[in-house]
C-alpha cells in the first residue's frame, strides 16, 4: 500500500505549494421572479478561482462548478417540504494548444475566452437557474429557496479523462482499465485529493420567503 501512495502523492504534492489564503468562495441570491411558467433564482458569484485553483486551472486541470438550487415549501409546524430542485454543472478548462479558456455546460453552447480573468468575468454575470413551475405551487403557502455552489478542482472522472488523453484512448472512446490513481476507492482518493490541496469548495445561501402573488408582482 505505502508503495502505491508513492506515486500518487507524486502526483499531486505539487499541489502544495499552490495553497493560498484568497477569498472563499460566495453566493448570493439576486433575486426570485416568474418567467414562461417557471419560478426563476438569479444567482450571483463571486470569489470563484482562489490561487491554487487558478494555478491548477493553468497547468491544464480542469475543475468543475456544481450548482444546485431546491424550491422548498413553509409547512408552519410540520417540517418544511422540498418541491423541486435542479443542478447545473459547469466546467472550467485550460487549453494550453490554444491558448484559450472553455466554459462548458451541460445544456448551453460552450463559451471560449482569452482569460482567466476573461472567464471570472462571464461568471460573475447573473447566473438564472429555474427550479420549480409556477402552475403547481399553492397561492397560501410561502415558499424559499436553497442553492449551494461546489467548486471541484479535481475529481476521478477528470482523471480519468486526462489518462485517457495521455493514452490516446480518448478519440478512442476504449478504456484499458484504472490507473492507478483512479482505481483507488473514492474515501482513499479524496483524502489525497483534500491533502495536496484540491478540496472542494462549498458556498451555501437562501432566499427570503415568497407567495405565489409576490412573485408575479416582482
Amino acid at each position: 500500500m505505502r508503495r502505491a501512495l508513492r506515486p500518487i502523492a507524486g502526483a499531486l504534492g505539487l499541489a502544495l505549494a499552490l495553497t493560498s489564503t484568497a477569498g472563499a468562495l460566495a453566493v448570493d441570491v439576486g433575486g426570485i421572479r416568474e418567467s414562461g411558467g417557471y419560478v426563476w433564482v438569479d444567482l450571483d458569484l463571486s470569489d470563484l478561482f482562489p490561487a491554487r485553483v487558478a494555478q491548477s486551472l493553468s497547468r491544464g486541470m480542469p475543475a468543475t462548478l456544481l450548482v444546485h438550487a431546491e424550491l422548498w415549501r413553509h409547512r408552519g409546524a410540520w417540517f418544511d417540504r422540498l418541491e423541486s430542485s435542479f443542478e447545473a454543472p459547469l466546467k472550467v478548462r485550460y487549453e494550453a494548444w490554444t491558448d484559450r479558456w472553455r466554459l462548458e455546460r451541460r445544456d448551453g453552447p460552450t463559451v471560449v475566452v482569452s482569460s482567466l480573468d476573461s472567464m471570472r468575468l462571464v461568471l460573475s454575470r447573473p447566473l438564472a437557474v429555474p427550479i420549480g413551475r409556477t402552475g403547481v405551487l399553492d397561492p397560501r403557502a410561502h415558499y424559499f429557496a436553497a442553492v449551494s455552489v461546489t467548486l471541484k478542482p479535481l475529481s476521478v472522472e477528470d482523471l480519468e479523462e486526462g489518462e485517457g488523453w495521455l493514452s490516446g484512448e480518448v478519440q478512442a472512446k476504449r478504456r484499458s482499465g484504472l490507473g492507478i490513481i483512479t482505481g483507488l476507492p473514492s474515501s482513499v482518493f479524496d483524502a489525497l485529493r483534500n491533502f495536496a490541496g484540491f478540496g472542494d469548495e462549498r458556498a451555501r445561501t437562501r432566499s427570503s420567503d415568497f407567495t405565489l402573488e409576490e412573485l408575479f408582482r416582482r
